[in-house]
């Protein structure tokens, strides 16, 4: 079946009322766009409280399975970790009991950079609403398109870095597969805690590192060792003889630059978090925010006449 207009009109009339009732149709989504602009904020408003410093924050859990390499929990309080206890027990480092330092909390910068993109995704929001030309298509399409970057953005922070993206070590400066990959001040490496943080300090020979993975915090443990240190003729004999071996992982035969000494890493151990119910819900509500974004930049983008290549991130 067909749809015919009747009485039929020349081509150069259906193609004015095509023009006049796409002019219409876009005219009405562009001031229902306040409407959604407003929902926006409002949810947004929603994903800045979850990251709030308030007390009593989130107490998580940290254990591996399977082992007593780490036992403890830690408490989050907005984006830092105000509180905590670890229990270490690895194969290649003396038995260590931390306490984080009240005065000292642990700072998290995945989420001060989360907290920052959604400052500036509020601001993108009330330029859009009250500022420039609320009836212009391509100023209201560029806003959506900066606001959607915006959120992929944040959305990505959440999620975490890549486990299986390489990074740069001191020693060849090529990429090693099987590595985190994170921004650029945030490797381990590169952003080490003040031992002071720590009650006992922590020791030069230990690194610990927390993230985000999937919504949850993720800690990694190192044991170093500087590469100026020889082996005793004991280890060397025990290691041919096979009495003794190297633990093996992903970063077992690279050199890092950390604390201004050249170091490998002669043991890790990488354990996840419990659920941390507020970062659950921020990364859902994100994630909603964004499908909303992308569905309004489409719909826009065909009234506009943007092809699908040219409006695409």
């Amino acid at each position: 079946m067909s749809t015919a207009v009747w009485p039929p009109l020349p081509p150069d009339a259906l193609k004015k009322a095509e023009d006049e009732s796409t002019a219409r149709e876009l005219a009405w989504l562009l001031d229902s766009l306040q409407d959604t602009l407003a929902s926006l904020k409002s949810g947004l408003e929603e994903c800045y409280a979850l990251l709030a410093p308030i007390e009593p924050g989130s107490t998580l859990v940290i254990s591996s399975l399977r082992s007593e390499s780490i036992k403890g929990h830690i408490t989050r309080v907005g984006t830092r970790i105000v509180k905590g206890t670890l229990a270490l027990r690895l194969r290649t480092h003396a038995p260590l009991n931390l306490t984080l330092n009240t005065t000292h909390p642990l700072l998290l910068p995945p989420l001060t950079t989360l907290r920052t993109l959604l400052n500036q995704s509020l601001d993108m929001v009330a330029i859009t609403r009250w500022t420039g030309d609320r009836h212009s298509a391509p100023f209201i399409s560029s806003q959506l398109h900066l606001l959607h970057s915006l959120l992929l953005e944040a959305i990505s922070v959440l999620k975490g870095p890549n486990l299986l993206t390489p990074v740069h070590s001191a020693e060849s400066g090529t990429s090693t597969p099987n590595m985190i990959s994170t921004p650029p001040g945030q490797a381990w490496f590169e952003s080490p805690p003040d031992p002071e943080t720590f009650t006992p300090p922590l020791p030069p020979t230990l690194s610990l590192h927390l993230t985000l993975l999937d919504s949850t915090l993720l800690l990694t443990l190192r044991v170093l060792e500087p590469t100026s240190s020889q082996p005793t003729p004991i280890s060397r004999f025990a290691l041919a003889i096979g009495a003794q071996r190297r633990l093996e992982h992903d970063e077992m035969d690279e050199v890092f630059l950390y604390r201004g000494e050249e170091v490998r890493v002669r043991e890790k151990v990488r354990v996840e978090g419990s659920a941390d119910p507020s970062l659950l819900s921020l990364g859902a509500k994100l994630g909603a925010l964004e499908r909303t974004v992308a569905e309004r930049r489409k719909g826009l983008q065909v009234l506009m006449g943007i092809g699908g290549e040219d409006g695409d991130d």
